[in-house]
């Protein structure tokens, strides 16, 4: 008999959004249904590249994740590491933690990392996963607790393994998940729209108007549209388009409502003409569309 053919990997690069100049787009899912474990990461990566450094509570906001209280305590001494794994690995990773016989391969860059997914979920067929590992710095001394490789030193191969609290955050591809040991407060994280199919149309599954944050609500699927694009572009400023495809993908349910022309055609409305900065495309709201 016959084997049923092994799906697709969800991370098959889009070439023709990249031809159409979008780089950071190379990852976005060819339908509408998105994931967590690929879209989050390489968010938080280009904002790694565009600013030299990324707010990880920040970034667990704007993707409806509660904000870890270690790294508001640790702040600027916060160590923030990526490692890739599978889905089933990354299950035991919550229990037991991580180590590896020799030596265990994190990353401060995620799109580094997401390599290390792609193999270990094709090899196992067990679905991707991103581990986020937040440490602090000052316990750490290069050559004794670990060794520098990459061409920029942003792998870290640590000599020892790491226990469950070590974790803060876990990418699945359907969902986020926060496992450290406490959250906190602020920054609240955004919630999630919920839609339903009604007559060809999504719509909202509560009655409108519907509460968006403390000033605003909508009444209809492209209300909510706006208003979110408007604001992921108001908080992070100048933005990839993979930030604002990745904070929707995780703030709404379901992820298929969401239409990627849709999407571009928002940006495009909404801001001026993008700017290339290092070698990406970046959006700017215009003054008149701000929240």
């Amino acid at each position: 008999m016959d084997r049923d053919p092994q799906p697709r990997p969800p991370w098959r690069r889009n070439r023709k959004l990249v031809k159409g100049g979008f780089r950071d787009l190379a990852y976005l899912p060819r339908s509408r249904t998105g994931w967590n474990a690929t879209l989050a990461a390489y968010a938080f990566s280009v904002r790694l590249k565009l600013d030299g450094s990324a707010d990880l509570n920040r970034w667990a906001m704007i993707h409806g994740v509660a904000a870890s209280a270690k790294v508001a305590e640790l702040g600027d001494d916060a160590l923030v590491l990526w490692h890739g794994t599978s889905a089933g690995r990354a299950e035991k990773i919550r229990d037991v933690g991580l180590f590896h016989k020799r030596g265990l391969w994190t990353t401060t860059d995620p799109a580094t990392a997401h390599n290390f997914t792609r193999n270990r979920s094709t090899r196992f067929e067990a679905g991707s996963a991103m581990i986020v590992i937040v440490l602090d710095r000052r316990e750490l001394e290069a050559d004794v607790d670990y060794e520098p490789q990459g061409h920029d030193g942003n792998i870290f191969r640590l000599h020892r393994g790491l226990p469950p609290d070590a974790v803060e955050y876990i990418l699945f591809d359907d969902r986020i998940e926060f496992i450290g040991a406490y959250k906190t407060r602020l920054p609240k994280p955004w919630g999630v729209a919920r839609f339903k199919k009604h007559e060809g149309h999504w719509v909202p599954r509560s009655k409108p108007p519907v509460r968006f944050d403390d000033t605003h609500t909508y009444n209809t699927f492209d209300d909510w549209l706006d208003l979110s694009v408007r604001r992921i572009l108001d908080e992070l400023g100048s933005v990839c388009a993979i930030e604002v495809f990745s904070s929707l993908y995780a703030t709404i349910d379901p992820t298929d409502a969401l239409e990627h022309d849709r999407v571009l055609a928002a940006l495009e409305d909404m801001c001026a003409a993008p700017r290339q900065r290092k070698g990406l495309k970046g959006f700017r709201l215009k003054e008149a569309q701000k929240l």
